[in-house]
Formats: C-alpha cells, structure tokens, sequence
C-alpha cells in the first residue's frame, strides 16, 4: 500500500484568486450604480472574470487528470479526503459548475455585448471540463466513500488513455502546480476528452 495526496495542490494555486466568479459577477449585477459606472465598471472586471473562469474550470479539469493519474496507482490508499464520510447533497453538490456553465454559456457573453460591446467567446471544451467533472461527482457520490484509488469511478466519456498518457499528465500537473497556473492542464485536455 502507498499512500497518494487527494489534492495535488491545486488548493494552493486557486487561493491566490481573490474571489471566486459566482461572487465577483452576483456583486456587480446586484449593485445599483448608474448604467454609464455599470460599463466602466464591467470593462474593469471583464479580463478579470474571464482569468477567473479560466482558472476555475482549469481546476476542475485537474480533478479529472488527476483522478484518471490515481486509477493508476496501484494499492493508493488516501492519506486525507475532507469529503470522506460527508453527506452527498446532490441538489447542491453541482451549484459551482452549473453556475459556470451558464455563466458561460449565457451571461457572461450577454452582459459583454451590453456593457462594453465586446464578445466573449465560449471555450467548447470549459463546457465538456463541467459536464464531466459533474458527472464524476455524481460517480463517485462527492468522494463520500473514496478512501483508495480503487474507489475512485472515472466517467465512461474519457477517452482509452496509455502509460505513455499517464506520465505526461503527471508531468503536466506537477508542472501547472509548481507554476501555480492550472489553465496549463489544457495542454493535456486532448488526452482524456475530445
């Protein structure tokens, strides 16, 4: 038996986001400023909001990689998983990701044309990172049961993925890690989903 991480240390690299999406776009569209301040304002956090869906989807693309690297890992036992034993809320259990999915699919590109006239262009594959991570989470009952790395389900859409496979996606998320930048796992996006 080896003993293997839960998290990687995507934590450390997510904590340097300030905020996180859902909060920073509820304050804006809550707030009662006049319109001409509501677009300078949108124009500030435009690049922002976008940084920030990026690295948030960025993360959960990482819970994929990284739990398709754990089903290799032959007799892991997980040395902490705060989800272990926790109710799994299933109505609640996907609030993150289906907010980012419609924000992307909807709001997000809506309110750009709106305030600043601008476009955002949706990134197909955030959406694929979103369905699948929920269905991951559904698979695996938010983790509640997870204690080795032949408890973890991996989602049937993930593509067939070789030893080769596996050494570059460690390689890439021990390089993401230590560059605290998770959008750099989307150069192994290719290798798990199409």
């Amino acid at each position: 038996m080896q003993t293997v991480l839960f998290d990687p240390g995507y934590s450390d690299c997510i904590l340097g986001v300030s905020d996180n999406v859902e909060f920073m776009y509820s304050a804006f569209v809550q707030s009662s400023m006049p319109l001409k301040q509501k677009k300078f304002q949108f124009s500030v956090l435009f690049p922002k909001l976008k940084k920030m869906t990026e690295q948030n989807v960025s993360f959960y693309l990482g819970c994929l990689l990284w739990a398709v690297y754990l089903k290799s890992v032959k007799d892991g036992v997980f040395e902490y998983n705060p989800c272990l034993e926790n109710e799994f809320d299933e109505e609640t259990a996907y609030n993150d990701t289906n907010f980012l999915i419609d924000f992307i699919q909807e709001k997000f590109n809506k309110d750009a044309k709106y305030y600043i006239n601008a476009t955002y262009q949706t990134d197909e594959r955030f959406i694929k990172v979103l369905k699948t991570y929920n269905e991951f989470l559904k698979l695996n009952e938010g983790f509640k049961n997870v204690k080795t790395t032949e408890d973890i389900k991996l989602p049937t859409c993930l593509k067939p993925f070789s030893e080769d496979d596996i050494k570059l996606i460690k390689e890439k998320i021990d390089e993401a890690i230590s560059l605290k930048n998770l959008a750099k796992l989307f150069d192994v996006y290719d290798l798990i989903l199409e």
